[in-house]
């Protein structure tokens, strides 16, 4: 700031200085202060007009900046930086493990039906196996049994003499007089009452299975329908076998009708057996 002498008393003063501090010689007349509406001189801190009335606004000594808000950001250390960061991760791996939980127990769900199908799918092979191999038994059971009776039915009408036959159409040494007589006596005949006990059995035995494989798997619908067609043949060949009606000529038609049905749906299905 420049300095400058009082024109009054000589001593130095400041040039911007309104009146000399050492001897009090105005040096700057102070603006008088004016009313705005009604043009009047008004004292120094004067707030209304004392002509008009009109109200005074105190000069402002500069403008007023606007109040500055402080907006004091949340520090955050590295050691938190360093947990949040942690936590992250560790929340990303319990989502991982979660996800590779689930597909490993989905996989380990899949395995496991499969093998429950393989064992499924292999069971019902060898029950149908079983079947097939247990019809074509009761079948060469009554195949034998079924050629008797023809034989004694026979040989009791037109009264030939068999070594085979006779103990049936000839007990007493003479034919009987009605072949009914002579089926009777095969069919009281212990050995041949056996026999039959065993194709029923083996009847039974078959019933049973097919109720088993009923309902077959996908890769079996085939094989099970040519079975199907074997187990028809084979029960109308032993339900000949174990009783016998008509008469001899319709009982023999039906009886080798059924046995060569039984041998061609056997056929058939062999090449999808396995060997026993």
């Amino acid at each position: 700031m420049a300095m400058t002498t009082c024109p009054n008393c000589g001593e130095p003063i400041s040039e911007k200085a309104k009146k000399c501090v050492h001897c009090g010689t105005v040096l700057i007349e102070e603006e008088k202060k004016i009313c705005p509406d009604c043009g009047a001189e008004l004292k120094e801190g004067a707030d209304t007009c004392p002509k008009c009335g009109c109200p005074i606004e105190p000069e402002r000594g500069g403008e007023i900046s606007p109040q500055q808000v402080e907006v004091t950001g949340v520090k955050i250390t590295q050691k938190s930086k360093k947990m949040i960061i942690i936590a992250i991760i560790a929340v990303i791996a319990v989502a991982i493990i979660a996800a590779v939980g689930v597909q490993t127990h989905k996989k380990n769900e899949a395995a496991k039906a499969a093998a429950q199908a393989k064992k499924l799918s292999k069971e019902y092979g060898e029950n149908l196996n079983t079947a097939a191999y247990s019809m074509l038994s009761g079948a060469s059971d009554a195949e034998t049994c079924g050629n008797l009776v023809k034989q004694v039915w026979n040989n009791a009408i037109y009264e030939k003499s068999d070594s085979e036959t006779n103990k049936f159409t000839k007990p007493k040494g003479y034919f009987v007089s009605d072949f009914n007589d002579a089926l009777e006596n095969l069919y009281a005949d212990s050995d041949f009452n056996s026999q039959i006990d065993e194709i029923n059995d083996n009847k039974d035995l078959v019933n049973s299975l097919m109720k088993e494989l009923k309902n077959p798997p996908k890769e079996y619908k085939e094989v099970y329908a040519s079975l199907s067609k074997m187990y028809d043949a084979y029960i109308s060949l032993t339900n000949l076998a174990t009783d016998p009606t008509g008469s001899l000529q319709t009982f023999s038609q039906n009886f080798n009708d059924a046995d060569s049905n039984t041998v061609n749906c056997y056929n058939a299905l062999k090449v999808y057996l396995e060997d026993e």
